[in-house]
Parts: structure tokens; C-alpha cells; sequence
């Protein structure tokens, strides 16, 4: 697929067995601080009220509304796949390869989705949750996910 927009953000999704890494590399400033951060299921008995058994994550990709996003998508392990249903996205990761397709979500929500690959035993417990919020709130939701990287 070609990017038909020049995207505002691009952000690299990458499929493990069975959580994924997202990294904001435009917000990349040093080796210090990288906005990369891993995203995993939350167990299906510590839920809180309100949230979905079995799609909720630890960590969202926070996006921000009606903005023009690129999504890399790769696997560090075996064949995943990104996809959010309810924005119209599916992109396979392949180990060893960057495959990207375009979004624009144009209305601020939650959108669910899950690894669609038969990647192993666990593959249904690879949930994804994109959290569009106003363009005027992103930068501090976004600021909030910087992890300062340690070197142990």
C-alpha cells in the first residue's frame, strides 16, 4: 500500500508472543528517552468495572483525532497481524519485514481489536486498544507514556 498523505505521526507496532511493542518514533529525542513501551493484556481476574474482559490493555496507543497516522507493522518472533475492525485495519507482521498502512480516526473513542494470525496457543490474548483523544489533550497523554530507558 502506498501512504497517499503525508502522516502527521507514524508509529511502529511489533508483534511478540503474545503482547505488543509500540514506538512512537517521531517523539524519539535520544537514546535517554525513547517512547516505546510494551502493551499486555490485563489478566482476565483483575479487571476493573467498566472495562472488557480479554481486550483491555496496560498501555493504549493514544492517537489523536482526525490527524493522518502511518502504522508499521513487524514481528520480532512468528506471523501476527494488526487489526482493529472497527477502523477498517489489518496489516500481517512478519518477521523481518516492515509492512505500513494508513488510518485517520476521526472521532475520539476507544477502538478494540486483537492479533487475527493463528500465531500460537495464546494468539487470542494479544488485545489491541487505540484511544483517539482531541488533538489538544495528545501531547500531554503522549508525554505521559515517555519511559526513560535503563540500562541494567
Amino acid at each position: 500500500d502506498e501512504v497517499v498523505v503525508d502522516p502527521a505521526i507514524t508509529i511502529k507496532a511489533i508483534g511478540h508472543q503474545w503482547y505488543w511493542t509500540y514506538e512512537y518514533s517521531d517523539y524519539n529525542s535520544s537514546d535517554e528517552q525513547s517512547l516505546t513501551f510494551d502493551s499486555y493484556m490485563i489478566p482476565e481476574d483483575d479487571p476493573e468495572l467498566g472495562q472488557s474482559r480479554l481486550l483491555e490493555v496496560d498501555n493504549r496507543v493514544v492517537v489523536p483525532e482526525k490527524t493522518h497516522l502511518r502504522i508499521i507493522v513487524t514481528s520480532a518472533d512468528v506471523l501476527h497481524s494488526w487489526a482493529v475492525p472497527s477502523l477498517g485495519v489489518k496489516c500481517d507482521a512478519v518477521p523481518g519485514r516492515l509492512n505500513q498502512t494508513s488510518i485517520s480516526v476521526e472521532r475520539e473513542g476507544v477502538y478494540y481489536g486483537q492479533c487475527s494470525e493463528i500465531c500460537g496457543t495464546n494468539h487470542a490474548f494479544m488485545p489491541i486498544v487505540v484511544e483517539a483523544v482531541p488533538r489538544k489533550d495528545y501531547g500531554s497523554r503522549v508525554s505521559n507514556q515517555l519511559i526513560p530507558k535503563t540500562v541494567e
